[in-house]
């Protein structure tokens, strides 16, 4: 549906604006704990913004807390972008956090409740599509205006803000007495494995794992390419191809249903990522480039652009099951408020994990090596959560019934 085109407009302006808040703190060679603070702290508002969102959210509600996130976000982003002092940007990105949290957990209420019965994953992936390819317009957009200045990316923050407050108010709702997602159990096609609420746990660690791996690389990365002289243009370009094989990704593992439910798709998904984040991290130790060789840099930063674009598969696995899992059982606002708390906590765990790591092995390189450790453990936990026995919510088989 269009309205999919929401999210992708509003992660547009969300990661334009981290980039170019990021990119423009390594200018100013701030510390790696302040630019740390400036990725993390929109993240500690988010969390704590999205449990109180996921309390209060209804299908009624949804749409006006839509419109006001819209506002919001787009005001706070354009402040965060014209301010250059530390602590006043601080404070720009902490309540631009807030702003996002509305947004997002609106955003999936308002989705499920528009989404007729059966159709969730199908909703989901769109979803899933719609924010990864607006990240990767962010991050594109942000890495190519850059140099055109704060003006430049302040005007497209509002004008992308402007179209997103332009589409909420023109669409027309379902009404509230039809069915929908929202009260729906989707069960997928005969043969999938039956839902299991154990999996709404699952959800949360692999939201929690993908946001610590994946924030210290969106936020940090930039900033080590801008004090090495890099051009903003090459990293926007490689995070924006990562956000783009995760949204393609993710769009299209919603047609297989029979991965649902399994503990194999998150295995093969975690250790493909982790091992591409490992080979990221080890590579610069067999070539590390000597001052002045131009050819060795160089190839450390295709090697890891590529391990950064290949990771992209495992964070599209990762966000649709997700939200797709936690969207399918109990009480789904909730659940997705406590996964968006869990975006907000795992970013800002990550990043200061990845900034202990770096600056503890004196090697810009280690954030790789703590978001593979990360991958391995969060499989670990997941496997042992979803072996746990638990009630299907099926109906049983006539066989099973007379047994």
């Amino acid at each position: 549906m269009h309205i999919q085109f929401c999210p992708a407009l509003m992660d547009w302006t969300v990661f334009l604006v981290l980039f170019a808040a990021l990119y423009g703190a390594g200018e100013r060679h701030l510390t790696g704990m302040q630019c740390a603070w400036l990725g993390g702290i929109n993240q500690v508002t988010y969390m704590a913004t999205s449990i109180a969102a996921g309390v209060i959210l209804s299908r009624r509600n949804a749409r006006a807390l839509l419109v006001l996130g819209t506002v919001g976000s787009t005001v706070l982003g354009v402040a965060s972008i014209l301010t250059q002092a530390f602590v006043p940007q601080l404070i720009c990105l902490a309540f631009f956090g807030m702003a996002l949290a509305l947004f997002f957990n609106a955003f999936q209420t308002f989705m499920r409740g528009e989404t007729t019965p059966g159709g969730l994953a199908g909703t989901v992936g769109g979803y899933t599509l719609a924010w990864s390819m607006g990240s990767s317009a962010g991050f594109l957009s942000s890495g190519g205006l850059y140099r055109l200045g704060g003006m430049a990316l302040s005007g497209l923050t509002v004008l992308v803000g402007g179209a997103v407050l332009a589409m909420l108010l023109r669409h027309r709702p379902r009404a509230d007495h039809e069915a929908s997602a929202d009260e729906h159990i989707e069960v997928g096609s005969p043969g999938t494995r039956a839902v299991n609420p154990r999996y709404v746990i699952v959800a949360w660690v692999i939201i929690f794992t993908a946001m610590f791996v994946q924030r210290p690389i969106q936020s940090l990365f930039p900033a080590v390419c801008a004090r090495q002289g890099i051009s903003p243009v090459l990293p926007g370009v490689i995070l924006a191809l990562h956000m783009a094989v995760q949204g393609a990704w993710g769009w299209t593992i919603a047609r297989f249903d029979t991965w649902r439910y399994r503990r194999t798709p998150l295995t093969v998904f975690h250790l493909l990522a982790a091992a591409a984040l490992a080979l990221a991290w080890a590579y610069p130790f067999f070539r590390e480039p000597a001052p002045g060789d131009a050819s060795a840099a160089r190839g450390v930063f295709l090697l890891q652009a590529a391990m950064i674009a290949l990771s992209g598969l495992s964070m599209g696995f990762a966000y649709f099951a997700a939200v797709y899992y936690s969207s399918n059982s109990g009480r789904r606002s909730f659940n997705v408020g406590v996964n968006e708390c869990l975006v907000g906590l795992g970013s800002f765990a990550g990043l200061f994990a990845a900034e202990w790591g770096m600056k503890s092995s004196h090697s810009d390189h280690a954030m790789f090596a703590v978001c593979a450790a990360a991958l391995v453990v969060a499989l670990g936990v997941e496997l042992a959560v979803a072996s746990w026995p638990a009630r299907t919510l099926t109906a049983p088989s006539p066989a099973t019934a007379e047994s």
